[in-house]
């Protein structure tokens, strides 16, 4: 696609040139780095030195952006947006739709696999599975047995994706996922102490537009399945707990762990090392700040931090007397003395 003049580049995203500007752009860039014949935005006031610094050939802006010098700007509603919505017609310009089956992969018996999808080298397909339309599964990944995946999906190598998974439309799976694992389920022996396993029957669904992360772990139900809805975002080595329902559009941040049989509300942002005890519920738009630890359910839309998490304005001010706890000890101490009491 590149490289692109300013001025088309202004019509893909349908902003305004503020100069009408004929050079060629070679390559996008962050702010801090670019350089002559480079694209960047600028949105974010933190980056003002950068800004006024930038080398750029040109600079797509917001539209409330004031304009006080003679570079090359692109002025949008909103900046960031445009900037990633040319990244996402240079992938598409770039991308080829793979098709067909390697030579060394392996395939059950009684599979569908469409004619328009793509199985990568030493891929394992086990019996009775269903591959639909432009989904691509590349090298190296495990498909167990009665896995129907959808259309248009992409699956990165070494993913492993156990029995009877479904998985929809337009989903990204990235390297060293697991989706299927058994739960964390045992009963334990109180007369010596052993542990028996308990067997896991059910299955992980995961619906449309859900990107996983590299080494993120998603664990089958018990019975019945662990539901992964529409839209929902999850980061690296994250572990999605048996019969777990994570709601529509959540974002999960890497590291996060969430025990088995909690229902997670739509619109959740949930940050890294962030943990959740089991069988617990937090409701639609909730967002735990990182780090924290939730250890009872939470229905009330707000931000939430802490162990055991609270409202923020009142973790804040825990936060807050908790790091002037030496000098509150020495007051207290003081306090004695002068009352000569022992408390």
């Amino acid at each position: 696609m590149l490289p692109l003049k300013i001025s088309e580049i202004a019509n893909l995203i349908k902003g305004q040139l503020n100069i009408s500007a004929d050079l060629f752009i070679n390559k996008l860039n962050r702010i801090e780095n670019s350089i002559e014949g480079d694209l960047t935005f600028y949105s974010d006031e933190r980056f003002k030195k950068q800004f006024d610094d930038c080398n750029a050939s040109c600079i797509i802006v917001n539209e409330n952006h004031i304009i006080i010098d003679n570079r090359n700007y692109i002025v949008v509603p909103n900046a960031y947006l445009a900037f990633i919505s040319i990244i996402n017609l240079i992938n598409q310009n770039n991308s080829t739709n793979k098709t067909g089956i390697s030579k060394t992969s392996v395939i059950g018996e009684n599979c569908k696999i469409s004619n328009l999808a793509y199985i990568g080298h030493n891929v394992v397909i086990g019996n009775n599975c269903i591959i639909s339309d432009y989904t691509q599964i590349h090298s190296n990944c495990s498909i167990a047995d009665n896995v129907n995946i959808g259309n248009s999906n992409i699956i990165y190598p070494n993913v492993s994706i156990y029995s009877n998974t479904i998985i929809g439309d337009n989903c990204i799976i990235q390297s060293g996922a697991v989706i299927g694992s058994d739960g964390f389920g045992f009963v334990e022996d109180k007369s010596n102490g052993s542990f028996t396993k308990i067997p896991h029957i059910g299955n992980v669904v995961i619906k449309n537009n859900v990107e996983i992360g590299a080494n993120t772990t998603i664990d089958r139900s018990l019975v019945g399945s662990t539901l992964i809805e529409n839209g929902v975002i999850i980061d690296n080595l994250v572990q999605i707990g048996h019969n777990c329902v994570i709601g529509e559009n959540t974002a999960i941040a890497g590291q996060a762990g969430i025990a088995g049989s909690c229902k997670v509300g739509k619109r959740v942002r949930i940050g890294g090392q962030t943990a959740l005890a089991g069988h617990l519920e937090l409701g639609d738009d909730i967002s735990i700040i990182g780090q924290s630890g939730v250890s009872k359910s939470i229905k009330e839309k707000g931000v939430y931090f802490g162990t055991p998490a609270k409202p923020q304005r009142e973790a804040f001010r825990i936060e807050a007397i908790s790091r002037n706890l030496p000098e509150l000890a020495n007051d207290i101490k003081q306090i004695k003395k002068l009352l000569n009491v022992k408390l």
